[in-house]
């Protein structure tokens, strides 16, 4: 069967259009376990009684993601050059996301289902845990740069691209909130087996996924002069993202944005154990985030007919004020309750988090597009495309915010007395897992659910720990959302104007380092 297809034009093929965003429910929903979940598994599944113990253990894992996160992240435009630089039969991208996609599930399902095998032998947990995560990290880099830079290659017409655009964050957002929906119900109690069962699940599904988009997706046929361009050198890899300053802007723009909506989901499920219970935190956590999805899918529906009354500047202002709004007031529902030491209404947090995620998806949507515009811009400087080496911002972008991000997370814990909770309840885990691989009784784990609860609701500094955590998941975003908000007003200038000119002036031949910006802006 012949793979490798190809199409003309800027009108995206059906199959194609429809199939590409789909591919990307499994990518995020592998994506949504490890940055969602994995920390999570060792925070909740690491004894304390292991030699190494558990502090010591968790931050030194701590410090090696932030590390691989951020040579990883600075290895991504390395990896756009190769990628830039490769034509093979199967095409142009589909051998990366394929090479990727093989390895990161193997990999992801080996580190849910061997770790707590090492976990008695204290220090090769570590070991073991660097060794396959740092895999992990290879393989889906491959898989994620070119399966994004395949996007912006697809089409140049700025509503086709706007419409894909729309379809690919829809899937995106189905596996991130599948998996953030239905896990924190599942793992309460019985963590070790529940997570060894999810990765193969998710591991196999993020297979197919890929495997359906090699067989299906068509790549674009680029002019022969862009095919038998000069190679990129790694100098010339590098100066073109200097170069770039547009490109510069958003990728801090995107690291912010990233950081800020990260933490919520980050810090959330530990904040709904500690607010009712470690048997219903989780089911709680998991209706919180079906709001989420219900408000983002909106957003990603909604924002083709918003964009026709709205243009980006006034996108980013409306929907930047209504983020604040809404974290202000969930904030508030979670704070007064610790105070009294009651519950939270999860009604409330429920609405707030809808409304929050309706207009962030809003907010995100504007900034794919801003990025996706400066491959145009290079373009109308350079007179080259250089897709795959620009689109690299993105995913190095979310590594870089989710190497801080994890640093923000063990702030947060470290501060809020969390550990000191969950390490007791990481041994509990520990010996529910020995216990059901053996002969049982009902009575016998209900009795260590029961001390599960007790650990949480009798700790001395459960109420410090709560404000703790639900400052970090709503203020802290405030902050970041706002610095992201004044930096683009203050130096992005791809309006609607400008990137129509810039479009107008390549299809005409008029690029070169004399375009600039101001001259249209005039």
């Amino acid at each position: 069967m012949k793979i490798s297809t190809t199409f003309e034009g800027d009108r995206v093929p059906r199959a194609t259009k429809w199939t590409y965003p789909l591919t990307g429910i499994g990518r995020d929903m592998l994506y949504t376990l490890v940055s969602l979940f994995l920390m999570i598994f060792i925070q909740y599944t690491l004894d304390k009684t292991s030699p190494g113990g558990y502090g010591p253990r968790y931050l030194a894992i701590t410090i090696i993601i932030i590390i691989y996160r951020v040579w990883d992240g600075l290895n991504d435009p390395m990896l756009g050059r190769i990628i830039e630089n490769t034509h093979w039969k199967m095409g142009k991208y589909k051998p990366w996301i394929l090479i990727g996609a093989v390895g990161s599930a193997i990999t992801l399902a080996m580190m849910f289902s061997l770790l707590p095998l090492v976990d008695p032998f204290g220090w090769w947990y570590v070991v073991l845990f660097a060794v396959l995560y740092l895999l992990w990290e290879i393989f889906f880099t491959m898989n994620d740069i070119a399966y994004w830079s395949m996007l912006p290659a697809l089409s140049s017409n700025e509503k086709e691209r706007a419409q894909l655009t729309t379809l690919v964050s829809i899937g995106a957002s189905i596996g991130a909130f599948i998996v953030g929906g239905i896990v924190p119900g599942l793992i309460s109690g019985r963590a070790i087996v529940a997570f060894r069962y999810i990765g193969i699940v998710v591991a196999a599904t993020f297979l197919l996924s890929q495997i359906l988009l090699i067989f299906v997706c068509k790549e674009h046929a680029r002019p022969a002069v862009e095919e038998t361009a000069e190679k990129v050198t790694t100098k010339q890899m590098f100066l073109v993202i200097w170069r770039n300053k547009e490109l510069w802007t958003m990728m801090i723009v995107i690291t912010l944005y990233y950081l800020g909506g990260a933490l919520l989901n980050g810090l959330g499920l530990n904040y709904f154990w500690f607010a009712f219970d470690y048997s219903t935190g989780g089911l709680n956590m998991g209706t919180v985030i079906v709001a989420m999805a219900i408000g983002t899918l909106i957003g990603n529906i909604i924002f083709p007919f918003v964009n026709k009354f709205l243009n980006w500047a006034k996108m980013l202002n409306m929907s930047f004020i209504v983020m604040v709004v809404a974290n202000l007031a969930l904030f508030a529902t979670g704070f007064i309750p610790a105070l009294l030491s009651t519950t939270p209404s999860v009604l409330l947090m429920c609405a707030f988090v809808a409304i929050s995620s309706l207009v962030g998806s809003l907010f995100y949507m504007t900034l794919l597009i801003m990025v996706t515009n400066t491959i145009e811009y290079n373009q109308w400087k350079t007179g080259a495309r250089n897709e795959s080496i620009i689109y690299a911002a993105r995913p190095f972008a979310a590594k870089i915010s989710s190497s801080i991000q994890q640093l923000v997370i063990y702030g947060v814990l470290a501060i809020g007395g969390v550990f000191a909770i969950t390490q007791d309840i990481a041994s509990l885990e520990v010996n529910m897992n020995k216990l059901i691989e053996t002969t049982h009784t009902e009575a016998q784990v209900e009795d260590i659910v029961n001390q599960m609860n007790s650990a949480i609701v009798g700790a001395p500094n459960i109420m410090g720990a709560r404000i703790a955590l639900i400052a970090g998941m709503t203020l802290i975003p405030i902050i970041l959302y706002t610095i992201a908000y004044i930096y683009t007003k203050k130096s992005y200038h791809i309006d609607e104007k400008v990137y129509a000119k810039m479009v107008a002036d390549i299809k005409e031949g008029k690029v070169g380092p004399d375009n600039k910006i101001s001259n249209i802006i005039k």
